[in-house]
């Protein structure tokens, strides 16, 4: 069923989505959040009409990235989890089986109509693959002037969002002047890291734009770094969605480990 939430969001409210996935060169706790992830992928197709990817077996980081570039057709805002018993999973008979996390959510997820002329948001990210380590940067262009957020989606089911920042005072980008995040000379740095234990994690900057006149305060909505876990961010995301432009910007991290 579907029912209207704010101005401009169309709330598919129910919807089952199904995800699992089996233990292969990641950790017990990455296999689960990459089931769930798929789980919520499955939710926003059915709600949103996007393809998502499927296997099962998942080798490294880049079908959770595939994963991760659904967040932008649909927003999970509200998600009751249900773990399912261990499976195992056997890709050939000359392998061994392996354990497989499944999982079944109920999710409303909503569907923004905007509202707006939109501003004309491109980004990109440094490099899509980094060292850990390695810094990154964030580059945003606008075609009208905009103010911009950037958003850190973590490998540990958080949202964060980074910018804008108190030591950062410039927070609108225009046409012609692109906003850098770090800036140069800037005291921050963007230092890529894995989990503990991790060899490798998925994750993505989530950047937005809204007009200038907009009134939008990111810094009061969200807080600077504030650890705010995935669809408590969405729901509050939600009301902001109908007035903005979004772009994700999915990366992998490779450790050492």
């Amino acid at each position: 069923m579907w029912a209207e939430g704010p101005a401009g969001i169309r709330v598919v409210r129910g919807v089952i989505g199904e995800g699992a996935c089996a233990i292969s060169g990641m950790s017990a706790e990455q296999s689960q959040l990459t089931a769930l992830q798929k789980a919520r992928a499955a939710s926003i197709e059915q709600a949103a009409g996007v393809r998502v990817a499927s296997s099962t077996l998942v080798r490294d980081g880049m079908v959770a990235v595939d994963l991760i570039r659904t967040y932008s057709r649909g927003f999970i805002v509200r998600e009751k989890v249900e773990w399912l018993p261990i499976a195992q999973y056997q890709d050939s008979r000359d392998r061994p089986p392996i354990p497989e996390y499944r999982v079944r959510i109920k999710a409303d997820v909503a569907i923004p109509e905007k509202l707006r002329r939109p501003v004309g948001l491109s980004a990109k990210l440094n490099n899509k693959i980094f060292r850990k380590g390695e810094k990154a940067r964030v580059e945003v262009a606008t075609e009208r002037e905009a103010r911009v957020a950037v958003f850190n989606l973590t490998a540990d089911d958080k949202v964060v969002m980074i910018f804008p920042h108190p030591l950062e005072k410039e927070i609108f980008a225009s046409s012609g002047k692109p906003l850098r995040f770090p800036p140069d000379g800037s005291r921050i740095e963007l230092v890529m890291q894995t989990l503990p234990g991790h060899a490798r994690d998925a994750e993505a900057f989530f950047v937005v734009a809204v007009g200038k006149d907009e009134p939008v305060d990111f810094s009061t909505e969200f807080g600077v770094g504030e650890q705010i876990a995935f669809s408590a961010f969405f729901e509050r995301y939600a009301e902001i969605a109908p007035h903005a432009d979004e772009v994700i910007l999915p990366y992998v991290v490779e450790g050492n480990e």
